[in-house]
């Protein structure tokens, strides 16, 4: 009879754990290849903690509207965006680096027919004079701005793929993490897209999770989530193995590229960029 006893209460126990509902933003398009990356963080935080929770995928909203609709606590509980002072002064923010850095290491998207030309820039200067892509809401935007690189800017994210294949734009700078799914995923629409890798525009920008100010829990549940899963290797091991990511792997075959680093004058204080377990450092700087 004991022994019923405590099978029942260990039942009622485990019914008693709420599933938690988290609503995150909706894929950018139908060839968003790096979406799952982020969704993926989330459910490995909570797996550390033994917390169930359901991710529930709201319709997408370009960048500007989904940070609106995250401070007013509306539509979305959680979104992953580029920091800035910003947006850590109007959200919540966890401050754990969600690609470890490498989202600022930036490679370029280029029609095949630009390689010629990007094979000749060797230096800040010459990158100067290149027309770039870049989302008109996006921090990335200003940093390249402030650095005096010639920036141009759309809205829709899957219209900037199409600016650089007309040649409306040289290159859509994009993370070393970013740009070699989305270029094979678009092979059969944009077959002369390619990745130029051989030289690499730096600049210290790490990719956070925001929320609502208000919701500490989830603040706190994700930032011991994650830094558990840094501690034990999973962090590291995701990276290693998930398919937008592991390309990167080794880290010893960017010690060749020519990295181009600029200032991110609107990088906040509170980056930890002395932190070795939270950032990755590639190649060898210019």
């Amino acid at each position: 009879m004991y022994k019923f006893i405590l099978i029942w209460l260990l039942l009622v126990s485990q019914a008693s754990i709420a599933t938690e509902t988290i609503r995150v933003r909706g894929s950018q398009s139908e060839y968003d290849s790096t979406h799952n990356y982020y969704v993926g963080l989330i459910e490995l935080a909570f797996d550390k903690l033994n917390k169930p929770i359901r991710i529930q995928f709201s319709p997408y909203m370009v960048q500007d509207r989904a940070l609106f609709e995250l401070q007013s606590n509306r539509l979305i509980d959680l979104y992953w965006a580029g920091t800035n002072q910003q947006r850590e002064s109007e959200l919540g923010v966890v401050r754990i680096p969600l690609i470890k850095g490498l989202l600022g290491y930036r490679v370029f998207t280029i029609h095949q027919d630009n390689e010629q030309l990007f094979s000749q820039i060797k230096s800040l200067k010459s990158l100067k004079n290149t027309t770039l892509c870049q989302g008109q809401h996006w921090p990335d935007t200003d940093i390249m701005l402030a650095a005096g690189l010639s920036v141009i800017t759309n809205v829709v994210y899957e219209n900037m793929f199409k600016q650089v294949y007309a040649d409306r734009c040289k290159a859509f700078p994009r993370g070393i993490n970013e740009a070699f799914s989305e270029v094979k995923i678009r092979q059969q629409i944009m077959p002369k897209l390619m990745v130029f890798d051989d030289v690499i525009l730096h600049y210290r920008f790490p990719m956070y999770f925001f929320t609502h100010k208000d919701n500490s829990q989830l603040i706190n549940d994700l930032k011991s989530g994650l830094m558990l899963a840094i501690k034990d290797g999973s962090f590291d091991k995701y990276m290693q193995t998930h398919p937008t990511t592991k390309h990167l792997f080794p880290l010893s075959k960017w010690d060749n590229k020519t990295i181009l680093t600029i200032d991110n004058p609107f990088l906040p204080k509170s980056a930890q960029v002395d932190d070795k377990q939270l950032w990755i450092e590639l190649g060898n700087k210019k």
